[in-house]
């Protein structure tokens, strides 16, 4: 019976080559003949290393990977007729694939790129901008400090808008990760499907996607935290949205109508009938951020407003205005 490549990486056989490529980087770690010292160990890691390579060869290549569905092991390497088919595998060096698929040494980082049908993000967070926790400093690899993971926590930069409607960010992550004493880089990208009404402070774990710190250490975990980038109308409170609103004195005083540009670019008209003081504050109910566990439910749209005084008037104006506003306190 031919060897069953999907076993031997643990996917199911409508895997993606990204889960293909998962599979092959967590197995290739766990067994690479170098991490393995004892003899009998080490055999067993180099069979294993072999098949894993041969299994992510096969299943990440179009044309092989429909022979074998179709034939099998037996089929791919030419020990059955295959209908016609002229391929014959030839088998992949383990050690090369390693190389192509780890590359060099280098350090954990971290960017972002999007598809096109994500919304933009730019943010860049390296080293020196994240929070490491728990602290690993000691060198002795027997502590319990040493191998227990690292929580990264680097910034998630969010536009009102976004947090407003929710969105979709694509982000690429490159780990830093050992394979013996020998460090090397490893990308991947996660994706963080940010919810309606999301507020600062919220937080995404992706667990084990972190930095090793150390050959002996686990991954540790990237956490993303939720910032919300300043906003050119509105301030944020809690649900509520404020807006702050200039009028001039006059309209202060006679009543007026405004627009206000919605999260989501509709026309909110406001019409404002009473004298505004500088204390005032006009209420437009369910106009504000939605709740993230109730994306139907919204807070309210707080109006408050900035009186804008005029810088002078003459002695008739000002003649007009007493006697316009006599008795009316």
């Amino acid at each position: 019976m031919g060897k069953d490549y999907y076993s031997i990486l643990g996917v199911s056989r409508d895997c993606t080559t990204n889960d293909l490529k998962k599979a092959y980087r967590k197995l290739a770690m766990m067994w690479h003949p170098d991490k393995h010292n004892d003899e009998k160990s080490k055999k067993e890691a180099e069979e294993k290393f072999k098949n894993i390579a041969e299994a992510y060869d096969v299943l990440a290549d179009e044309e092989k990977r429909k022979i074998y569905d179709t034939y099998g092991e037996e089929g791919l390497k030419g020990s059955i007729p295959t209908g016609g088919n002229t391929y014959v595998y030839s088998g992949v060096d383990p050690s090369e694939l390693f190389s192509r698929i780890f590359g060099s040494d280098g350090q954990f980082s971290f960017t972002s790129t999007f598809d096109e049908d994500f919304s933009p993000f730019s943010t860049f967070v390296n080293m020196t901008s994240r929070k490491t926790r728990p602290s690993t400093t000691t060198t002795n690899i027997n502590t319990n400090n040493y191998n227990k993971p690292a929580t990264y926590e680097v910034p998630l930069s969010l536009s009102l808008e976004e947090l407003y409607s929710g969105c979709k960010k694509k982000l690429k992550i490159t780990r830093k990760r050992f394979m013996g004493t020998k460090s090397y880089e490893d990308d991947n990208y996660v994706t963080i499907d940010v919810k309606a009404g999301w507020k600062d402070g919220t937080k995404i774990t992706f667990y084990g996607e972190g930095d090793q710190l150390s050959p002996m250490a686990q991954p540790g975990d990237l956490v993303f935290k939720v910032k919300t980038k300043t906003h050119d109308r509105f301030l944020r409170d809690a649900n509520h949205l404020i807006y702050k609103c200039p009028v001039p004195l006059d309209k202060a005083l006679t009543g007026f109508q405004f627009i206000v540009k919605s999260l989501d670019n509709r026309d909110i008209n406001i019409r404002v009938d009473d004298i505004v003081t500088p204390k005032s504050r006009k209420i437009v109910a369910k106009e504000g951020m939605p709740s993230s566990k109730y994306p139907s439910m919204k807070g309210d749209l707080i109006v408050e407003f900035d009186i804008v005084f005029p810088k002078s008037l003459t002695s008739e104006k000002k003649k007009i205005i007493r006697e316009t506003l006599a008795n009316t306190f």
